[in-house]
């Protein structure tokens, strides 16, 4: 096993890693301070962030991540995440192979999604990486590599343990259709999150999971207690937060990125949800 270790910095940009120069194996990268990193390659991938905030663009759309996030992502997505000013964010990139970039023989299955790290865990996490740098390019069949990779993949699947009660609302007679079925769903609401300036329609989600739009509708109520529509108006509005806590974006602009139609629909909606105003919002959380 080949463990590569990257790290980019202080404004740097490392475009399309894996297409212009192999990654080989498995790689720990760390991005920080205004540099950005992107995956060319059929790779799946693992970010967390520690600090500040950081932007990932991939297929699923523009996420935009906080201290805390965690996101996981397929193959195929071809992500590039870039880095706040005072930011720092970690990777794990997995090796392309057959099936699942996330599902990797010999190693605990991880779905793709997003999640949060608690503080003690981000320390971990930090913990996890440090150790693994001390060893730039661990060799193919280096013990410590396998070790290294293994660690860091338990770790991984013990911050998705909240997903497993979903995999059991998935419906298939056998615990692989239920994964399947499960990663399938995942991408579909990472898709959500992706496009939150826009209406997505079901029939875009649906062709996205391979389902017809009656068997993704059912799928998705059940297993998340929602439907798809009720996510995206919920996540609008925590991602509207977000830009209000964030940036010097006026309120206006903040219900125009996040899909709104007009001011007025924001305003409505944000108070309904929240029970305050987007400016008394944005009032209060500076203060804090």
């Amino acid at each position: 096993m080949q463990l590569k270790n990257i790290w980019v910095d202080r404004g740097e940009a490392q475009d399309k890693l894996g297409q212009d120069q192999s990654i080989g194996g498995w790689a720990l990268a760390a991005v920080s301070r205004s540099a950005s990193l992107g995956i060319g390659d059929s790779h799946g991938s693992f970010w967390l962030v520690l600090r500040g905030t950081a932007q990932l663009d991939c297929r699923e759309g523009r996420l935009l991540l906080k201290a805390g996030d965690w996101i996981a992502l397929d193959r195929d997505s071809k992500p590039s995440l870039l880095a706040g000013r005072r930011s720092l964010a970690l990777g794990l990139l997995l090796p392309a192979g057959s099936g699942s970039a996330l599902d990797q023989p010999g190693m605990p299955t991880l779905y793709p999604g997003r999640g949060l790290v608690s503080r003690r865990n981000r320390r971990i996490a930090l913990h996890l990486w440090r150790r693994a740098a001390r060893h730039p390019d661990l060799p193919q069949g280096d013990t410590d590599a396998a070790a290294t990779v293994r660690c860091a993949m338990h770790f991984l699947m013990s911050l998705q343990e909240d997903l497993l009660p979903l995999v059991e609302r998935c419906p298939g007679r056998s615990l692989w259709r239920k994964r399947q079925v499960f990663a399938r769903m995942q991408r579909a609401r990472l898709h959500l999150d992706g496009h939150l300036n826009r209406a997505v329609s079901l029939s875009e989600l649906a062709q996205l999971s391979s389902f017809s739009i009656w068997y993704f509708t059912k799928t998705f109520h059940a297993i998340y207690g929602e439907g798809p529509r009720e996510t995206l108006s919920r996540t609008r509005l925590h991602q509207a937060s977000m830009l209000l806590e964030n940036t010097t974006l006026s309120v206006g602009e903040v219900g125009a990125a996040c899909g709104f139609e007009n001011p007025c629909s924001f305003a409505r909606a944000f108070r309904a949800h929240y029970g305050t105003t987007a400016s008394g919002y944005r009032d209060v959380q500076r203060c804090a």
